[in-house]
């Protein structure tokens, strides 16, 4: 088995690759090229053999960067591979930073996107030397929602049925509308501003992103009228919709609106046949956010571990 990397174009590794998430399309990362020095679309086959795995790496300063724009990258397989191969692939990317005299960083989806596939990179890349970081990653496994209130938190039972006696609507605004998407951002605009918090993407990388590349979902909570909540929702993979930013507005958290809102995008998500909603992680640099882990706890979320793994010079 003699396995060999190939620097390829972007249209290349388009048409090569059936994708397991959306980071990992040539589309997403042409969308984001701008933030880094160069975009890297690497393919490794065997032989002449049609190529079996891809990556994308954006090169920032003396590093290569998987994501270098997203949650999280990795490797795309045409097929689940062998440990084998997935030994080869890190080798062959190792040996291309080596000659670069660059760094690798690699951060693999959490193990709840596909445990046994990410088992095995976990097990190869910390072989191959690299150190890891491990975060904190929260989801709702959709199947639980038909006995929703049986098994969340006490409190969390409270406040949602305090919430659900105040007069909320969710509505799904259209994706595909400038207006619609600028209204559910506002909301969510609003709610980082008083809690202190990092707004990442702006307005018009939302929109770039969800008009060319990523099929979203944006909705609003109302009460009486007055937009209250949002979010902002990617279909990131097969069943698997990510929860990118949601918000309140802090003169109505008092309502509950967030306990009503993530019970009904449970319920929406539930209704499109989907299986996992990603909440997102719930640390920084490994580091717990009690009160963050708490809420998704109490809402009904499980946590899985998310792997960030360096290798050096």
């Amino acid at each position: 088995m003699t396995m060999r990397l190939l620097e390829i174009t972007s249209c290349q590794f388009g048409e090569l690759f059936t994708l397991s998430h959306v980071y990992n399309s040539a589309s997403f990362a042409m969308l984001n090229e701008s933030k880094v020095d160069g975009v890297h679309y690497l393919a490794i086959a065997e032989g002449s053999h049609k190529p079996r795995l891809g990556i994308v790496l954006g090169e920032r300063g003396d590093s290569l960067l998987s994501p270098f724009s997203a949650p999280f990258g990795g490797f795309v397989e045409c097929e689940p591979q062998s440990i084998e191969y997935m030994e080869e692939a890190v080798g062959l990317i190792v040996d291309y930073a080596d000659e670069k005299h660059m760094t690798l960083r690699v951060i693999l989806p959490p193990m709840v996107y596909d445990e046994s596939q990410l088992s095995k990179w976990v097990s190869v890349f910390s072989r191959a030397g690299f150190r890891s970081e491990i975060e904190l990653n929260y989801h709702f496994s959709l199947s639980r929602f038909p006995k929703y209130t049986s098994f969340i938190d006490r409190s969390a039972r409270k406040n949602l049925n305090r919430s659900l006696k105040e007069n909320f609507s969710l509505v799904h605004l259209d994706s595909a509308d400038r207006d619609s998407v600028a209204r559910a951002y506002d909301v969510i605009r609003i709610n980082r501003e008083e809690h202190g918090y990092p707004l990442r993407m702006t307005f018009e990388q939302v929109w770039q992103t969800v008009d060319k590349v990523v099929h979203a979902d944006f909705f609003v909570l109302t009460h009486d009228s007055d937009d209250v909540a949002a979010a902002q929702i990617f279909h990131v993979a097969p069943k698997i919709a990510q929860v990118i930013y949601w918000g309140d507005k802090r003169q109505y958290s008092s309502l509950r609106p967030m306990n009503y809102l993530a019970y009904a995008l449970f319920e929406y998500y539930y209704k499109q046949g989907f299986k996992i909603l990603d909440i997102g992680p719930a640390t920084e640099n490994g580091i717990p956010n009690y009160g963050l882990c708490k809420f998704k706890e109490n809402i009904g979320c499980e946590a899985s571990l998310k792997y960030i793994f360096h290798g050096a010079i």
